[in-house]
């Protein structure tokens, strides 16, 4: 579906407006059984999936947007979900032309014909370049901790995502004239259909073109996250093993009833990237499984009949499981994410602003912000919040306190 090219989707040109109308002409018995299936799945399946899909990146945008989630890594996924949401919503009209046909008057066939693939895809290629340099970015501040962030890092991180819609548009443009709009006079009047430009799509500079997308769009980012996401996962291991020992000998010294008080366990941002390890890990394995049926598509059915029942079934199933790689984040994110799920029942019980206004009542002097690793804040000890306070000698040099404590914060996850 990244592209809506090949054979793997089911946004290929056909002689017909709607799937099953070869189908039921070609053969009246075996295939009709394979048209009953297909309506099936254009008319309840999918639509299903992308209304629900719709309404749950609704819902985590809105909840990624109060401000418990203001880390760097949030506004990616932010881009991320709008992303989703928009090859959803683009998928409307698809699902609308697959199951009941298209109306017979000129701007519906022509947006079917030459806008359909480009709305779909430049959704679809945003997503997977905002989800491919999120896991970039947290794999560099994992094993490079000592970098640090601009005060500009936010603007960048949205100027980045906006760039990744302006690519997707960029890339998808030569599919307007993948298709054409086909006139044939009737008695009853004219009847608008779509047909295969067949001048462009039979050239070798356009079987190169569908080739590099699939490349660079669908295999690259595959592998990308698969080892990326893989790494970044090792390496929390390894810091779990470390804190786990570390707690083990700890205990030995510690007195009794006294709490913990070790730098990972105070730290909010170790605590935050283990769970947006955990969040990222899920996105990834789903892109992977979800990315399988279309691959496979290519070699399994390499010489295809466009009436082949078995064809249309494993193409509709290719594009029903890359539909719910956009769908169901919000299961995702109930499921890994604690914060999510406290500040989505606020939200649903609109306590959201009334708990932000106490939140920012109740922060303490020494409580900072932290731009060494995704905005994220630390919460200070006693000691160094008496340090910070406003009667502190400390505080006439204040940059040099900050750099200080973005040095600190940098050093736990070496």
């Amino acid at each position: 579906m990244l592209t809506g090219i090949f054979k793997g989707t089911l946004l290929c040109c056909d002689d017909d407006n709607s799937t099953w109308n070869s189908i039921i002409n070609a053969d009246r018995h075996p295939l009709n059984e394979t048209a009953s299936v297909l309506r099936v799945l254009y008319r309840i399946v999918i639509p299903t999936i992308v209304i629900g899909g719709i309404f749950g990146n609704v819902l985590i945008f809105l909840v990624l947007s109060t401000p418990v989630f203001r880390g760097i890594s949030y506004l990616y996924l932010r881009g991320l979900t709008l992303a989703n949401a928009g090859v959803l919503l683009s998928w409307i009209p698809v699902f609308i032309r697959l199951g009941y046909g298209t109306r017979n008057n000129y701007p519906s066939v022509f947006y079917h014909a030459h806008l359909e693939l480009v709305a779909v895809n430049t959704f679809a290629i945003a997503s997977i370049s905002i989800m491919t340099c999120l896991i970039v970015d947290r794999y560099i501040f994992i094993f490079f901790p000592v970098r640090i962030r601009s005060r500009n890092a936010r603007k960048n991180i949205r100027s980045f995502i906006l760039c990744s819609f302006i690519l997707g548009f960029a890339v998808s443009a030569p599919l307007t004239g993948m298709r054409t709009v086909y006139e044939q006079q009737e008695d009853t009047g004219t009847l608008f259909t779509l047909r295969e430009n067949i001048s462009i799509t039979r050239s070798a500079l356009w079987n190169a073109y569908i080739w590099i997308m699939e490349v660079v769009l669908r295999l690259c980012p595959t592998i990308i996250l698969l080892l990326l996401n893989s790494f970044v996962v090792k390496r929390f291991l390894q810091l779990n093993a470390r804190k786990r020992e570390f707690q083990s000998v700890s205990e030995k010294f510690r007195t009794a009833n006294v709490p913990e008080t070790s730098l990972l366990t105070r730290n909010r941002g170790y605590r935050e990237e283990q769970h947006l390890t955990t969040l990222m890990s899920m996105m990834a394995i789903c892109f992977i499984v979800t990315m399988i049926p279309s691959i496979l598509l290519e070699f399994v059915y390499y010489d295809y009949k466009s009436t082949d029942g078995a064809y249309l079934l494993f193409r509709a199933f290719a594009a029903v499981t890359e539909l719910c790689n956009f769908a169901i984040h919000i299961i995702i994110y109930f499921i890994c994410s604690r914060e999510f799920r406290k500040e989505f029942f606020k939200l649903l019980q609109n306590r959201c602003r009334k708990s932000t206004v106490e939140e920012d009542l109740e922060r303490p002097v020494g409580e900072i912000e932290d731009y060494s690793r995704h905005g994220t804040t630390v919460r200070l000890t006693p000691e160094q919040t008496k340090l910070n306070s406003p009667a502190s000698a400390s505080k006439l040099n204040p940059m040099e306190e900050d750099k200080e404590s973005e040095v600190l914060n940098a050093s736990d996850i070496v």
